[in-house]
């Protein structure tokens, strides 16, 4: 055994979710053996039942199941919980051990429905039905031969009503194990759309519902942690507001989706220009923030620049003409800094670029 192993993977949680499927069903057939060995002793069950053999080789199928299983190789089938293969061979065996059971048949066909409780939560309805019809052809072959083989056995009233018990108990177990699924079907997709609508919750916690660019308040969030850093450890910071210029005009012009894809593209623009560290948001309406941690001055005026002419050569298919520009204005942390007055530096550095005839980055 290799340094480190564990029965159950803990990095396969899927694969560790069928190897306890399958030891349950070994702890299954433990005390279904030791059911067995009292019942031999007792003579509730024929004493020529070779229990033990038959014990050791259900061991050996289960050993190589559980090899299968832990090593990855059943995620080549369709069913990688070999659930399907696992139920034929306890079919198999619970059809033997009836065939040892002598009065204990009546109450020993309960075996069948243990066995298909393992396959209302792993397999669909179909194939509950098909293994229901193996078990019911299993019993039906074994009264053959004992009808056929085993005259001193002939109890014609007692085997018919075995095996009307068996087919309407199965008949009811398929019927209440379709049921369940499609239960289990309903919570999985309510429990899915709980999940998708937490996600779009989050998203829209910290994210513009319109262009994905973080809002305002996640944005001052940051802000004020990026604050707290550098108070604590001395750093570069730069914030910039952007606004876009004549940006009514657009929405009363083309309307307010053609402003909307603005916006949009100024979002795809900007994240492409700047660096991941760099913390951009929609900040209110046709505004933007930026904050540039840990950078220079020059690599934020080059990273504005760049964004400023890039943005201002998009086209827009609703009016080919179009040509929408954007104003800046650049400021920088200086000691003893709030989120308020470097706030107030930028935007007054935005109120010259647009004097000065936007289009254009100041400070």
């Amino acid at each position: 055994m290799e340094p480190g192993f564990r029965l159950l993977p803990r990095d396969h949680p899927d694969r560790a979710l069928r190897l306890r499927r399958l030891l349950m069903a070994v702890y299954s057939y433990l005390l279904m053996w030791g059911g067995l060995a009292i019942g031999t002793r007792l003579g509730a069950v024929a004493p020529d039942l070779p229990h033990l053999p038959l014990l050791l080789i259900l061991l050996a199928i289960n050993a190589v199941f559980f090899v299968m299983i832990r090593s990855g190789y059943s995620e080549r089938f369709k069913d990688p919980s070999l659930t399907v293969a696992q139920m034929l061979v306890g079919i198999a065996v619970i059809t033997l051990i009836l065939h040892y059971a002598r009065e204990l048949r009546g109450a020993l066909l309960c075996l069948y429905l243990m066995l298909m409780t393992f396959g209302v939560f792993s397999i669909h309805r179909r194939r509950q039905i098909a293994m229901a019809l193996v078990a019911q052809s299993a019993f039906t072959l074994l009264l053959i031969y004992e009808w056929l083989l085993l005259p001193g056995q002939r109890q014609f009233t007692l085997m018919f009503s075995h095996w009307g018990i068996l087919a309407l108990t199965l008949t009811w177990f398929v019927s209440m194990g379709g049921h369940i699924q499609s239960l289990q079907q309903r919570f999985r997709a309510q429990r899915e759309s709980l999940l998708q609508a937490h996600d779009r919750l989050a998203r829209i916690a910290v994210r513009d519902e319109l262009t994905g660019l973080y809002n305002r308040r996640h944005f001052l969030e940051r802000f004020d942690e990026e604050l707290s850093r550098i108070s604590r450890e001395p750093a570069p910071l730069y914030l910039a507001l952007v606004d876009l210029d004549h940006f009514k005009p657009v929405n009363d012009t083309y309307g307010h989706q053609a402003g909307d894809a603005v916006l949009q593209r100024f979002a795809n623009v900007a994240s492409h220009c700047l660096r991941r560290t760099d913390v951009l948001a929609r900040y209110g309406g046709e505004e933007f923030a930026i904050l540039f941690p840990r950078s220079h001055h020059e690599a934020c005026l080059a990273a504005i620049t760049r964004l400023r002419e890039r943005f201002a050569e998009a086209r827009y298919a609703f009016a080919p003409d179009l040509r929408v520009t954007l104003s800046c204005g650049l400021a920088a942390y200086q000691p003893g800094d709030t989120a308020r007055t470097l706030l107030e530096r930028a935007d007054q550095a935005l109120y010259r670029a647009k004097s000065e005839g936007r289009n254009r980055v100041s400070g």
